[in-house]
């Protein structure tokens, strides 16, 4: 009845839904409502829920009492009437009028000949009755409750179902009344007395199995309303379920944890914890190991997780005893094999352990091994947690070997719950672990959560306890002893450790190796002393891992700051990882200290989170203080290595740097900046006379000094620069000057410095550019014409960062003068042929757009729509270069503001007016901008300009047309799609119909192939599409300027030119299908190589040789498409510059410049190279229908049987070659593949099976044969 309201008449409700139903109970129930209606209506009486029901129990009345001559469908019809308004009348009411209900209620359900849809009906009012009536008195509830628990074990389904349906809904509405203590007695005493039943019988009598089922009844009812019980009474019932598991009975096991699950996940009831833990260790016990019973065993593992930890939650004492128990019945179910239990087992193990295991039974386990450590013999037996250790060491026995990997994980948890105390409890698990690192790869592919459970163990007991239990054997003689295993571990899961550990036992390790290395070196023991160097490097790579949350950096720091600066100085191998340790050692406390670690969750181990947690803010400025008081010796190691070093290689040096200057005092970054400032104006000084030279015989040298000032320029620069976390404001003044004669110089690599330098301070100095914010914008209008392609990427960071800052504390007009000023440099820098470049101006004109459409802060849908027309007058430029640029930043707009889509449509007119010149580039630039307004705009909108766009679109010159085919379908299949196919048809012009129809008949040749794949095919390219719909949703300029349309788009566009074109033959469009194919494989490869810059690739545009990707490629596909003209006398060299020196003399040079001539016609797209390729892939396919290729036929004897050696050859021999037909799902296919395989081994099946001389026989019988076939033959 849903959709009923109170107000409205029940009847007309009733009528309104099921008067036009064909099932039969609809109709009766209409017919009696309808009657009833109309009977209300003839005496004058308001059409109630009152009245309704009083005219109901009239009926129930008048029929009760005739029930043998009643119509038992009346019946059915009036009780389901009266299931229906008993909910919508008040309580009160039905209280007071309760014995009026239920008296005909009662002698109706009584009739042992009621029908089974009445008796439903029934028991939902008597469930109702029961729920509205009297909850402190037993006596005026206690006749309907027994109605209902008659009906628990009724045979028939529907109507048992209803009783435990109703069962349920009243002792849901009983809790908290004291009716529900008899009404929980009433289920016990019911199944008491089936129980008694059952066992007192010793035969198998009808009784007795009436009587088992029954039981079965309960403890379905038993499923949903333990939970609901009075307390007394699920004592009571668990009892019995402990007599019935001993039956050891699937169906009954099953019931009976069903329910023990329903009640323990009952988040508020309590039961008595001895009862019901004696109860799952019996089920713990009992659990059945055989596969047929894998779903049992799951369910039960599943309850043992939430029923010993609710046992736990009430009595910890009572359920750590039975621990053991629990984990050694689990162990068994994971060495069972059974899939769907394996799994529960492995998460209840690990549950448990974190939820059941405290400190107390920890500690109690520690202390008695402590006591023990000193005797010989062990007086007390083992205590619990030493129990449960025993049983976890037990699952990395071989009998568990097929679920190692989850027993890694179980034995990762009880380490991560031990802690430090797993080294007295899990000792012999950890060497254990060890011990399985030495099995080899090929019985052992759990190689990596190995090394996961140890890292585990390491991150638990930490790495100075760890190496005491597994020593790295540094002091071993023989290298091949150490373990180097654990050099990954210990850099990957260390936390928490001593810094006066690594001083004390790594630092001295290396002095050691070191000593050890320079003794090899001597002997010339190469080998030995490289791999003494690589050990020197290993332990010098712990630093950084040391350095992760260390317990005592304000202790210990500062003792080892003199090896340390030591090894900077004379160990250049290892100053990226001492850099890498110090940089993570300030961070981590800076982080902190400024309330950026959100990293802590619940994933994070509970070693993990105690090592973080040690570090309050007390901690962290005692550490902070340790580092700036060693600030300043690292600072002046660090910039005499970088003055003094080649290169930095990563820019660890400098990064460092940073970090030290932005925890150290200002004076100490003073001391060193001041001097750097001197020496970079010097060097600056001296370039600027070298540029200037007074003599012509001196050019030469002037020109090589230039280049050295060049890179010590920039080195300043770069040290400078690193500095500036601590610097004041009057440093960064002085910086800034000298910037700006570097914003104008002729290099590129000093200009790109002196920009990024600037980035960095207007990004991470914010008072600064506000300063300083009315000087630095003339610089840089000044300096644009000076300004280096290579410096062009950091120059927009530079205006990014200024236009962010204009766009929130700067006035209206001020702000329209400012971004006008930059607005040409920004749109042109859409034509940038570095990728990064072109992303930074498309952000600017979208965070310039935010700043004038936010309404939040200031910006109105006005100034949005103007500056759309300000970026749309570079549509009037003089330069291709200028008017595609306007067009792509039009389409960026466009597609991120959807309150623009109508001013882009004005745009239209001079968008097509464009399309009809003939320069490309601002063809493909009014594609992507139509690209984008139809799949931004809703299909309404498009379809009032669609007419224009679709003549616009196939309405060009031809000599553009043709080389953006590709791009014009694709436009007109996502007009397809937003519009329909009916839609464009009527405004396409008649003469470019058959594109329509090509493009429909791909579509469904489309979806014919996609039907016919299999699920997995079907699977795999959902989720690519899924995957390609969440892509595109993000803006790609790639995407949408690209020449090149999607794959389905270049497939049809060669079937297009085939309907147009006539008088060709069907060989000659094979062909050109053939060419089709590989310029579209020749595409997709050139996209997958270098995606985002393919279209500026096919503009001519300039190559950036600074960009190493862009360069690798073009170097690459320079090489694979250039042909070399080679001589006879020339030598041949291979690819890494060898002398190729071939022993029978030069190959025949006619069939190798073939074979070239072959393989670069093969890369060219031309109709020649397509009918190559087609030939030669037409003879390839013939060559494998036969199966085989080389039988060893040119062996064989022509006198005699068998195979004879032959000169100048090898032996004799015969293969099978590979096939991937074999591979092939067709059976048509696999069979072609294995033709031929007989003629290879003929003689192989005949001799299967036979000992040699049965072997020898077959052979002298085949001989016999032939000779005899040949002296026929003679005879003849």
């Amino acid at each position: 009845m849903d959709g009923y309201e109170s107000s409205d008449d029940i009847c007309d409700y009733i009528l309104s839904r099921l008067c036009n139903s064909t099932v039969e109970e609809h109709q009766r129930l209409c017919a009696v409502v309808g009657a009833m209606a109309q009977e209300l209506k003839d005496q004058g009486i308001r059409s109630t829920h009152t009245a309704y029901l009083g005219a109901t129990i009239s009926s129930l009345d008048r029929l009760s009492l005739h029930s043998q001559s009643s119509d038992p469908h009346t019946i059915t019809a009036l009780l389901t009437l009266l299931s229906i308004l008993l909910p919508r009348i008040s309580p009160a009411l039905l209280m007071k009028k309760r014995a009026f209900v239920s008296e005909p209620l009662l002698r109706i359900l009584l009739d042992e000949f009621l029908p089974v849809d009445s008796l439903a009906s029934g028991l939902k009012c008597v469930s109702h009755l029961l729920a509205a009536g009297d909850k402190a008195d037993w006596s005026d509830s206690s006749q309907l409750y027994g109605l209902v628990m008659r009906f628990i074990c009724d045979s028939r389904l529907k109507v048992r179902k209803q009783a435990h349906r109703c069962l349920h809904t009243v002792l849901e509405s009983f809790q908290r009344y004291p009716v529900l203590a008899p009404a929980s007695e009433g289920i016990t005493n019911v199944f008491e007395r089936l129980l008694l039943l059952v066992g007192g019988s010793n035969s198998a009598t009808t009784e007795t199995q009436e009587g088992a089922q029954h039981i079965l009844y309960v403890l379905d009812v038993l499923k949903d309303c333990l939970p609901l019980m009075a307390s007394k009474s699920t004592t009571s019932m668990l009892n019995y379920f402990k007599t019935l598991l001993d039956l050891h009975h699937s169906h009954v096991t099953r019931r009976i944890t069903d329910s023990l699950s329903v009640l323990c996940l009952h988040p508020t009831r309590e039961v008595a914890p001895d009862v019901l833990l004696d109860l799952l260790c019996s089920l713990a016990l009992s659990v059945p190991r055989k596969k047929k019973y894998a779903e049992d065993m799951a369910a039960i593992v599943r309850l043992l997780d939430v029923g010993i930890r609710k046992v736990y939650a009430q009595n910890r004492q009572t359920c750590v005893v039975k621990l053991p128990v629990v984990f050694n019945a689990l162990a068994e179910i994971l060495a069972s094999g059974c899939k769907e239990a394996l799994f529960a087992a492995m998460d209840t193990m690990k549950s448990l352990t974190s939820a059941c295991i405290d400190d107390g039974l920890v500690k109690q386990g520690v202390d008695q091994i402590k006591v023990n450590e000193d005797g010989d013999v062990r007086r007390s037996g083992p205590t619990i947690i030493e129990k449960l250790c025993a049983t976890i060491d037990t699952l990395l026995g071989y009998r568990y070997y097929e679920v190692w990997d989850m027993a890694f994980q179980i034995v990762s948890t009880m380490f991560d719950k031990l802690g430090g105390d797993s080294a007295y409890l899990l000792k012999s698990t950890l060497k254990n672990l060890a011990d399985m690192e030495k099995l080899s790869d090929d019985d052992f592919p759990y190689r990596k959560q190995l090394h996961d459970c140890i890292g585990e163990a390491l991150r638990a007991i930490g790495p100075e306890t760890f190496l005491s239990i597994l020593p790295l054997n540094l002091e071993s003689k023989d290298l091949f002893e150490v373990n180097v295993w654990l050099f990954p571990i210990l850099k990957q899961f260390t936390i928490g450790g001593h810094l006066t550990f690594f001083l004390k036992s790594i630092v001295v390790a290396v002095g050691l190796i070191r000593q050890k290395s320079l003794m090899f070196k001597q002997e010339g023991l190469i080998s030995s002393f490289r791999a003494t160097e690589s050990l020197v490097y290993a332990l010098w790579s712990l630093f950084p891992a040391f350095c992760n949350y260390p317990l005592d950096t304000a202790d210990n720091f500062k003792a080892l700051v003199k090896a340390l600066c030591g090894a900077l100085q004379g160990e250049p191998d290892v100053r990226g990882v001492i850099c890498s340790g110090l940089q993570i050692l300030i961070q981590q406390n800076k982080s902190l200290l400024e309330g950026k670690n959100d990293i802590l969750n619940n994933e994070n181990s509970i070693s993990e989170k105690k090592a973080r947690n040690y570090y309050t803010i007390q901690v962290v400025d005692a550490n902070l203080n340790a580092l700036r008081s060693s600030a300043h010796d690292f600072l002046s190691v660090l910039h005499n290595i970088f003055l003094e070093s080649p290169e930095d290689s990563g820019g660890y040096l400098l990064s460092t740097i940073g970090e030290f200057a932005s925890i150290s005092d200002k004076a100490v970054v003073n001391r060193l900046f001041r001097p750097t400032m001197k020496k970079l104006l010097d060097v600056t000084y001296e370039a600027v006379e070298v540029e200037q030279p007074k003599d012509f015989s001196f050019m030469q040298i002037d020109k090589q000094s230039g280049s050295s000032l060049v890179v010590s320029r920039a080195k300043y620069l770069d040290l400078a620069a690193s500095f500036l976390g601590g610097l004041d404001v009057d440093e960064v003044n002085l910086l800034l000057e000298t910037l700006k004669p570097g914003l104008e110089d002729g290099e590129g690599l000093i200009q790109k410095k002196a920009y990024k330098i600037l980035a960095a301070i207007l990004k991470d100095r914010a008072d600064f550019c506000s300063a300083k914010l009315d000087d630095l914008l003339p610089l840089m209008i000044k300096v644009l014409p000076h300004c280096h392609f290579s410096a062009k990427r950091h120059r927009l960071d530079c205006l990014y960062l200024l236009l962010v800052h204009v766009a929130q504390d700067t006035p209206e007009p001020r702000k329209h003068e400012i971004i006008s000023s930059f607005l040409t440099e920004i749109v042109l820098a859409l034509k940038e042929v570095n990728r990064k470049t072109r992303n930074r101006a498309y952000d600017m004109l979208v965070q310039i757009g935010q700043a004038y459409g936010d309404e939040e802060k200031g910006g109105k849908k006005e100034n949005l729509q103007h500056f759309f027309h300000m970026v749309a007058g570079g549509l009037a430029g003089d330069t291709p270069q200028m008017i595609s640029a306007a067009v792509k930043g039009l389409a960026r707009l466009a597609y991120e503001f959807s309150d623009l889509i109508s001013a882009a449509y004005n745009v239209l007119p001079h968008a097509f007016l464009l399309l009809q010149r003939k320069n490309q580039t601002i063809i493909k630039a009014n594609l992507g901008l139509l690209k984008v307004l139809v799949a931004k705009s809703q299909a309404e909108r498009l379809k009032i300009h669609l007419k224009s766009v679709v003549e616009g679109l196939v309405q060009w010159q031809d000599d553009t047309k043709n080389h953006f085919k590709a791009k014009v379908k694709l436009l007109l299949e996502m007009l397809i799609k937003k519009c329909g196919m009916d839609a464009v048809k009527a405004v396409m012009p008649k003469e470019h119909m058959k594109l329509l129809s090509n493009i429909r008949k791909i579509k469904e040749r489309r979806d014919r192939r996609i039907a016919t794949n299999n699920s997995e095919e079907d699977a795999k390219s959902i989720h690519s599409k899924a995957t390609a719909t969440s892509r595109i949703s993000r803006w790609n300029h790639t995407k949408i300027f690209s020449d090149f349309g999607t794959e389905v788009t270049k497939d049809s566009d060669v079937e297009y030119k085939k309907s147009r074109a006539s008088g060709k033959s069907s060989v000659a469009s094979k062909y050109s299908s053939k060419a089709s194919s590989s310029r579209l494989k020749q595409a997709q490869r050139m996209k997958k190589s270098l995606a985002e810059d393919l279209f500026d690739k096919m503009e001519d545009d300039p190559l950036d040789l600074l960009d190493r990707q862009r360069t690798r490629s073009a170097l690459q596909s320079s090489q694979s498409q250039k042909r070399k003209q080679e001589s006879d006398d020339e030598v041949e060299i291979d690819s890494e510059g060898r002398l190729v020196i071939h022993e029978g003399g030069r190959p025949n040079r006619e069939r190798s410049s073939s074979h070239r001539e072959t393989d670069a016609d093969s890369q060219v797209g031309s109709h020649l190279s397509a009918r190559s390729s087609a030939l030669g892939q037409r003879k390839r396919k013939k060559t494998s229908d036969s199966g085989w290729a080389y039988t060893g036929s040119e062996y064989a004897s022509k006198k005699a049987d068998g195979d004879v050696k032959r000169k100048d050859k090898l032996e004799p021999y015969a293969y099978w070659p590979l096939d991937r037909k074999m591979m092939s799902r067709r059976p048509e296919q696999r069979a072609a593949a294995r033709k031929g395989m007989a003629s290879v081994v003929k003689l192989t099946k005949k001799l299967e099976g036979k000992n040699a001389a049965g072997a020898l026989s077959l052979k002298k019988r085949v001989a016999f044969k032939k000779n005899h076939g040949k002296g026929g033959k003679k005879s003849r």
